[in-house]
């Protein structure tokens, strides 16, 4: 009896079972069967026609076919014209799993930071397909879910510091040492002494992430990202920006009409006067969100640990991803 129950330990879950995965306090945000199935409604209709991804020279070698042939376009015109909603069809091989348990692949590789071996044995389906449709479904979450990171208008930000528009700070995930040189110069990181991928969050005063940028390479400085990533763009006059001494973007966010907001310091060795103390305790009291917020994102045990060289071009996708779904969780204060 023992042995029969040592045996049935060890061996993994069929696919119908996977899902009671959801029930453990692995997974916080999708807690049983019935959210997974209600999380899907809004995939579905998209997802059931969406193809594999296989790569940047598959997608143009399929465009360039549909714009010789013109057939599709043709079709999709005379539908248009008749005002009728043209029928969805999906071309390609038939799922060898279907879209719960292709999500259900996708989330257990954010949030446990499985390999792939592990998940096709796990799925019962081939290693490269399990690539295909993890990136697959980053790529579609990516895009579906960027709705959740929202900017908000001055009105809804909490009032402790009227101008404070948003807290930012930078975060950075381990990836393993690439074997091209130049690829690891571009990654390797001064502060982490590693090779690094860096992004930019921003959040609201009550810890909502406003803003996640594109990565960048570790060797890339936070002055850089700010500059580049497009986020001075939301700024509005008289915006104060958050953050700590190391981000040295005081005149980049006056060509925008706004303002830096960090601890103040003691110059020339003098002692900091009482009032310069509370002020650099409350802004620490309200910076210490961006770090519980990047905390959150590092939950996610793909971004936690070393990030695979395979799912380096899937790191914006990924990292928006994440930080969409953090945002369904419970704000961090009120």
């Amino acid at each position: 009896m023992d042995m029969e129950q040592s045996k049935t330990e060890k061996n993994p879950p069929d696919n119908e079972h996977l899902r009671q995965y959801l029930d453990s306090e692995q997974s916080e945000e999708l807690r049983n069967t019935s959210e997974t199935e209600h999380s899907l409604t809004g995939f579905r209709p998209k997802a059931t026609n969406m193809n594999y991804w296989k790569g940047e020279a598959q997608v143009q070698k399929e465009k360039q076919s549909l714009n010789r042939s013109g057939r599709l376009a043709y079709v999709l015109g005379v539908f248009d014209d008749a005002g009728i909603e043209p029928p969805t069809f999906k071309s390609g091989p038939k799922r060898k799993l279907n879209l719960e348990d292709e999500l259900l692949l996708t989330l257990m590789k954010l949030r446990l930071g499985l390999h792939v071996d592990d998940l096709a044995f796990r799925f019962k389906i081939s290693r490269a397909l399990g690539s295909e449709i993890f990136a697959t479904w980053v790529r579609f979450m990516s895009k579906e879910l960027r709705w959740l990171i929202m900017w908000p208008s001055k009105g809804q930000i909490r009032r402790v510091y009227p101008n404070v528009r948003c807290i930012i700070d930078s975060a950075e995930v381990f990836t393993e040492t690439p074997s091209a040189l130049d690829v690891q110069a571009t990654l390797l990181s001064e502060h982490k002494h590693r090779t690094t991928i860096k992004f930019l969050v921003a959040i609201t005063p009550n810890g909502a992430p406003s803003y996640v940028s594109s990565c960048y390479g570790g060797r890339a400085t936070d002055k850089f990202i700010v500059q580049d990533c497009g986020f001075l763009k939301l700024l509005q006059p008289f915006d104060q920006v958050m953050t700590d001494r190391g981000f040295k973007i005081r005149e980049e966010l006056m060509m925008y009409l706004a303002d830096l907001c960090i601890p103040p310091s003691s110059r020339d060795g003098m002692q900091m006067t009482s009032e310069q103390v509370k002020e650099t305790s409350r802004i620490g009291n309200i910076r210490i969100y961006v770090e519980q917020a990047i905390g959150r994102l590092k939950s996610y045990n793909i971004i936690k640990h070393e990030l695979p060289m395979n799912c380096l071009p899937l790191c914006k996708d990924i990292v928006g991803v994440v930080s969409a779904l953090t945002c369904l969780q419970d704000p961090l204060c009120k």
